[in-house]
Order: structure tokens, then C-alpha cells, then sequence
């Protein structure tokens, strides 16, 4: 059974949550958040802002998943991952 909409972005806020908390991470982690982030931008009814937070989070994603230091590249993020966090919220479909 695939993950409808509110699971992915629960699963990606979980994962990034871990991200910021405890600046540690996987490639693979990072690999899935590109993944769920891509979907999610697929879905026809996001507003402009969380595209766009999509965006940069597909980007974080797909750098930290080659990063040959990934717990320094997801310390430089700690501020935006926390922007992002704050705002995308569970259910955010307009």
C-alpha cells in the first residue's frame, strides 16, 4: 500500500526532525528525503511556499546523499532545516 500525502509529509518531517535535532544522518536517509520530496511537489494542490521548501529540501537531499561529510553539511543546514520544519505542517494543501 503506497503512503498517501499526509504520511509522506509526516515521514518527511520526522526524518528531517532527526536531521536537526541530532545532526546525524544517512545517505540513505537523505536518498528517501529526496524521494518524498519529489513526490510530494508532484501533488497538484500545494501553494507556492511549500513548493518551493520542496525544492530546497530535494536539493539539501541530493547534496547530502553524495556529501563525503554529511554530519558538516546537515550542521550548515540546521537553520534552514528548522525554517522548513516550521513551514511545512502536517496538512498544507490549499
Amino acid at each position: 500500500m503506497p503512503l498517501d500525502y499526509t504520511h509522506q509529509l509526516t515521514l518527511l518531517r520526522d526524518i528531517l526532525q532527526d536531521h536537526h535535532t541530532d545532526c546525524k544522518g544517512t545517505p540513505q536517509e537523505c536518498a528517501q528525503l529526496e524521494r518524498l520530496a519529489t513526490r510530494l511537489m508532484q501533488h497538484g494542490s500545494l501553494n507556492n511556499e511549500i513548493k518551493d521548501v520542496l525544492g530546497l529540501i530535494n536539493t539539501y537531499s541530493h547534496d547530502g546523499s553524495t556529501h563525503e561529510n554529511l554530519e558538516e553539511h546537515i550542521t550548515n543546514h540546521k537553520p534552514h532545516i528548522e525554517n522548513w520544519l516550521n513551514t511545512i505542517q502536517p496538512i498544507q494543501i490549499s
